[in-house]
């Protein structure tokens, strides 16, 4: 009776064996199928990318092409699967920020409360840089050199295909307003409620690479009079000597930083950290230099892949490219340097870049 009953158990234990080996080998299948499928949508997205001269973030949402081939359940898994290391990198920017607020500058975030002065006082920057869309509860703070003018056309598509209620109510012709604009309008109350409701987004950028690239365009190029008049100004300071106006101003890179050093201000080079992310916290904060991995989780995100294209952008600085960057920062003394690094220490702390340590050291 014993033995019968060993050989019973055996049985079913190689049965259960079996039956399990069958479950994985029919699952894995299937993941080696989803996985092809997956690779036959890339490679139909590499050629529409390669045919276009812009290579657009709208490309890079696979939802069209994955649903026409795929099972519903199946697609599921796959978004979820795409967008599932850029989901971490999120988490980990937000905490982030979180931790060093809370834990090293000891900032806690403002309590949601309409009757705070200090959201007039303490997020006058933000209020004047951040745009506002009623009809998809979306806060896009512009940061200056880091995209601002797509950001601002986005906005404008955004609202070409809402109900413009809100923007229609404030006057404004191209749905771009300000949380400056909503409190002039509403009231302090109206601009707490946005900012507990809706979903805020700031994209950043390497502080060195944005003051590049600020100085090449604004002081070097000097697309108006009033970036010459600065220009000029500038070299007033740091030379001492007045640059006659018949001569065009020649501001050297150094002299810039050595200007940005001291203080001098513009939206476009001062610290980001002036957004005050650490009295209200970003729901979502992208990076420049993974720009296109970024803006299509957040079109993903938010609802919008399928609705709007983020507007092409031209970064002819090339202010990013690390040749370019050493180039610069060779002609920047250690002294001048860390000087420099004192003003926007910050920004490099907070959004978790690396701070240089002398004018090579840019990895």
């Amino acid at each position: 009776m014993y033995r019968l009953t060993l050989k019973r158990v055996l049985f079913l234990m190689l049965l259960l064996v079996i039956l399990t080996i069958s479950a994985y080998t029919l699952y894995f299948a299937r993941y080696i199928i989803v996985k092809e499928s997956i690779c036959l949508v890339k490679n139909d997205l590499t050629e529409v990318m390669m045919s276009s001269a812009a290579g657009k973030a709208n490309l890079l949402d696979t939802s069209n092409v994955i649903s026409a081939k795929l099972p519903a359940d199946v697609e599921k898994m796959l978004k979820n699967k795409t967008y599932q290391h850029s989901e971490e990198i999120q988490e980990q920017r937000v905490q982030h920020i979180k931790r060093i607020c809370t834990e090293e500058y000891k900032i806690q975030p403002l309590p949601f409360n309409g009757t705070d002065k200090r959201f007039s006082s303490h997020l006058r920057a933000r209020l004047r840089t951040t745009f506002v869309n009623d009809d998809y509860k979306l806060l896009v703070t512009v940061v200056y050199k880091t995209g601002s003018q797509g950001w601002k056309k986005l906005l404008k598509q955004l609202y070409e295909r809402g109900r413009n209620v809100s923007q229609k109510t404030l006057g404004s012709e191209d749905g771009l307003y300000t949380l400056s604009q909503v409190k002039k309008q509403y009231g302090l109350n109206a601009v707490v409620n946005r900012l507990k409701n809706y979903f805020s987004i700031i994209f950043v950028r390497h502080p060195y690479t944005r003051m590049l690239s600020a100085y090449k365009e604004k002081l070097v190029k000097m697309p108006n009079k009033f970036y010459e008049k600065k220009s000029r100004g500038i070299i007033r300071q740091v030379r001492s000597i007045p640059l006659p106006d018949s001569e065009t101003p020649d501001l050297k890179f150094d002299e810039f930083v050595q200007f940005v050093a001291n203080g001098g201000w513009d939206e476009h080079w001062c610290p980001i950290l002036n957004k005050k992310p650490c009295h209200v916290y970003y729901d979502f904060i992208g990076h420049l230099e993974t720009f296109q991995d970024d803006v299509a989780y957040l079109f993903h995100l938010i609802g919008i892949g399928n609705i709007v294209e983020f507007p092409e952008c031209h970064h002819e600085t090339r202010s990013g490219d690390l040749a370019v960057l050493k180039e610069h920062f060779s002609q920047i003394s250690q002294t001048l340097l860390t000087k420099l690094n004192t003003r926007y220490k910050n920004d490099f702390k907070i959004f978790d870049y690396r701070l240089p340590q002398n004018n090579t050291d840019f990895h």
